[in-house]
């Protein structure tokens, strides 16, 4: 498992861990502070938002922009919550659909898969 902090490799990440879908080039294209708007979105989301509830950002300095929807919520074998979801990015003219999955681990901190 990865952690998805220190945001400085929130995203570049995701081409390595638990990613399929979209072009995973869209993430080196982010700037540092769309990764911590993207960053903030996630952790809000996954820790409060209820499945099928869509959380958003925007960047008003890069134009960038990306949405958050968790799809499933369920307890591992190990007893971590983990949650499945969908990242979609718009970066400039192009845009991305991704799929990945989490778990919280005991600092509240969600760790890709």
């Amino acid at each position: 498992m990865r952690i998805l902090l220190p945001l400085a490799i929130l995203l570049p990440l995701g081409a390595c861990a638990g990613l399929t879908g979209g072009d995973p080039a869209l993430y080196q294209s982010l700037a540092e502070s769309d990764v911590q708007l993207a960053s903030r979105t996630m952790q809000s989301a996954l820790e409060r938002a209820p499945d099928r509830s869509t959380r958003s950002w925007a960047n008003e300095q890069t134009g960038h922009r990306g949405s958050l929807t968790p799809t499933r919520t369920y307890v591992s074998d190990s007893g971590s919550f983990c949650r499945e979801y969908r990242e979609e990015l718009v970066v400039g003219e192009q845009s991305g659909s991704f799929y990945h999955a989490a778990c919280r681990d005991e600092n509240a901190r969600w760790l890709w898969l």
